[in-house]
């Protein structure tokens, strides 16, 4: 049954996907636009999650690395698991995207040891590495730089990816750390500006939705590297969450025209209720996600979580998003 599946999506990928239009912003870089799917880190060392996305209309699959994992020590990094992940993509004709986590929700520490002086506890009982400051910006640099000498040829490797803009660190931890909203805009622009040229023929993604102390800074760094290549993503499909709306989603509208764009499908978003009336059903569905993802955000790319199980429930999951993705290969 899962070799039929294969070879299903394969044909899929060799009928449908054939090659794309040109890049309009930066042509020397690889660009898979379509849907991917998000393999969570509980599920990372063990394929057989990436085979079951092996799905017609999928382009790829975008896989979580914690940092602390791709350097165990400082300078001495292991991208074996991203080798063995690249194999399979391009076994399958898939593209590859690397998420690099600096960020956690649980107890878990996503930074190398010798990172922990600047990677507080945050509210979400996680750590968050402190992206500002010189130490991290200096360490993410040669991060990238290695990244780079090694896959960046690679034809299935499509990226590297950094998690929320949102810190989720209190007003005290910020302080004690110096953070300031110039310093976080201008480390986000050298890092990630860093990255892109150490990756001349890749993408780097930038999950965008709250910037402690000036909201305007999304914009600043969407503007500087956007015409470079930056994809600016955002990690929550919700059409009637007001933070969203607010303070996130106008980037979208402001930046269609002028650098590619990218957005998320969580477990939050399979299970979020319409707050506003005139719909038929309790839980925003697939199709409606996928509109307002491709009419009101613009988006070239569109991660979808894969998570099984709906929870409540009676809310939907990755399975439910499926048929979407089967028809609606191209957006």
């Amino acid at each position: 049954m899962l070799k039929g599946l294969k070879l299903a999506a394969l044909a899929v990928v060799a009928t449908s996907l054939q090659p794309l239009a040109a890049d309009a912003y930066t042509t020397t870089r690889k660009y898979h636009p379509g849907h991917y799917t998000v393999i969570l880190p509980t599920h990372n060392w063990q394929q057989k999650y990436m085979d079951d996305a092996l799905r017609p209309g999928m382009r790829g699959i975008m896989k979580r690395y914690p940092w602390r994992l791709l350097e165990p020590t400082q300078g001495n990094y292991n991208f074996s698991m991203i080798q063995s992940d690249l194999n399979w993509a391009q076994a399958y004709g898939m593209q590859l995207i690397i998420l690099i986590e600096d960020k956690s929700f649980s107890w878990e520490r996503p930074n190398p040891g010798y990172l922990d002086s600047v990677s507080p506890r945050n509210q979400s009982g996680g750590y968050t590495m402190a992206r500002w400051h010189p130490t991290v910006v200096t360490r993410y640099k040669a991060l990238a730089t290695a990244l780079g000498k090694r896959f960046d040829s690679h034809p299935n490797f499509e990226g590297i990816a950094q998690q929320e803009s949102a810190l989720t660190l209190g007003s005290a931890t910020l302080n004690q750390y110096g953070y300031t909203p110039e310093k976080y805009r201008d480390a986000l622009i050298a890092s990630f500006g860093h990255a892109l040229n150490v990756m001349p023929r890749s993408r780097v993604f930038w999950y965008q939705n709250f910037f402690v102390g000036n909201n305007n800074y999304i914009g600043a760094v969407a503007a500087a590297l956007g015409p470079k290549g930056l994809v600016m993503a955002g990690p929550d499909t919700l059409p009637d969450r007001d933070s969203l709306v607010d303070k996130s989603y106008p980037y979208f509208e402001q930046f269609k025209d002028k650098m590619h764009l990218g957005i998320q499908v969580e477990g939050a978003c399979y299970r979020a209720p319409h707050e506003t009336s005139g719909y038929s059903t309790k839980y925003w569905t697939m199709p409606e996600l996928f509109r307002f993802a491709r009419d009101k955000l613009h988006v070239d790319y569109m991660f979808w979580v894969r998570i099984p199980k709906s929870d409540p429930a009676d809310s939907y999951n990755w399975h439910h998003a499926l048929p979407v993705i089967e028809m609606n290969p191209r957006f």
